[in-house]
């Protein structure tokens, strides 16, 4: 009853957020999505394990952060759009609403690093000085109303507070509403909608990449669509209790389907981005897989599903698939998990 409540707290707070247009369940505005009859197991790719890195936009940022901080022996660092500090919401919808969401100015920092360590040291989280070798790229924007600025910045104050300040990126300069901001893809930089895409003239992905992982080759001009492929993803959710859409979305470079030892990059979307709401929009018009492509690098798009709940298709960052959502045992955070442990397996 707890959770269905912190659930309607957080719906009503997207409400008030985004306006009546943008939160009410719209109609569908793309093709519908491919069956999920048609996709197959994720592949064995024999990835290198050591290569993991994460991203993410708005609950998906939230949840990036999730899994680099809960599995940072092997995750080399993550990129965040529109988020803030692991455990910012302490298993509330009010608090997420409040703090993390509009009055990002009263984020606790320290007490969030001190909950981490707390975490760390009970086993629910890797040890924290693997994190001392991570890299993050953290992105905010003052024209985000959904998640007010103050929330990024704060954000890269907790990740200092492990890494040193060198290895951390933030960027406020780029004036995008809500959303994953592209060079020419989705709406205008300023606003905020379906597909919570903004076309600002600005390369998230590429510029997250090259933070996260340094020197990079020249992105491919165009990719192949035949390249992202679906992937059945009710193998990593047999119980239903992660929420899993039936599929999700991976995108694997012609070299990384041979011998060649690729990284993997773990995409997250959104509330309002899976494919119920943007079909593949998001996996194909992101940016990452042009830089994928010419990088060795794997992308892989985890889909989470609506529920009653949840009826924007966000992904847990306040609690709704139980108390330890943002830690090791959480239900999504070992769901992405074993998704890399299945691209690295040989």
């Amino acid at each position: 009853m707890v959770r269905a409540l912190n659930c309607l707290i957080l719906y009503a707070a997207l409400v008030v957020s985004t306006g009546p247009a943008a939160a009410a369940l719209p109609a569908f505005p793309y093709p519908a999505p491919r069956a999920s009859s048609a996709a197959t197991k994720l592949p064995k790719l024999n990835a290198n394990a050591k290569g993991n890195t994460t991203s993410g936009v708005s609950s998906g940022a939230y949840m990036a952060l999730q899994v680099a901080v809960s599995f940072s022996a092997e995750f080399r660092g993550a990129g965040l759009i529109a988020g803030g500090p692991w455990h910012c919401a302490e298993g509330s919808a009010a608090t997420a609403q409040d703090r993390c969401m509009k009055q990002t100015t009263k984020i606790d920092v320290q007490a969030l690093v001190t909950a981490t360590r707390a975490a760390a040291a009970k086993g629910k989280l890797d040890d924290v000085r693997n994190l001392a070798s991570a890299r993050f790229y953290v992105f905010g924007s003052e024209k985000d109303t959904v998640v007010k600025s103050p929330a990024s910045e704060r954000l890269k104050d907790y990740l200092v507070s492990f890494a040193p300040a060198s290895q951390v990126q933030l960027e406020t300069s780029v004036p995008s509403g809500h959303g994953w901001p592209t060079e020419n893809f989705g709406n205008a930089c300023g606003t905020m909608g379906i597909p919570w895409m903004n076309k600002c003239g600005y390369d998230t992905a590429g510029t997250l990449l090259k933070q996260l992982y340094g020197s990079m080759k020249p992105r491919a001009s165009a990719v192949q669509a035949s390249s992202l492929k679906t992937f059945d993803q009710n193998e990593f959710d047999p119980n239903g209790t992660a929420t899993l859409a039936p599929f999700g979305y991976v995108y694997v470079p012609k070299v990384c389907e041979g011998k060649t030892r690729c990284r993997v990059h773990v995409a997250l979307h959104g509330c309002q981005m899976n494919s119920d709401f943007v079909q593949d929009k998001f996996a194909m018009n992101s940016g990452l897989n042009e830089w994928a492509e010419t990088n060795e690098i794997v992308v892989v798009y985890p889909q989470v599903k609506s529920s009653g709940g949840n009826p924007f298709s966000c992904w847990d960052w306040f609690g709704y698939t139980g108390a330890d959502y943002d830690t090791k045992k959480g239900e999504q955070v070992r769901a992405i998990k074993a998704m890399v442990d299945r691209l690295t397996s040989p």
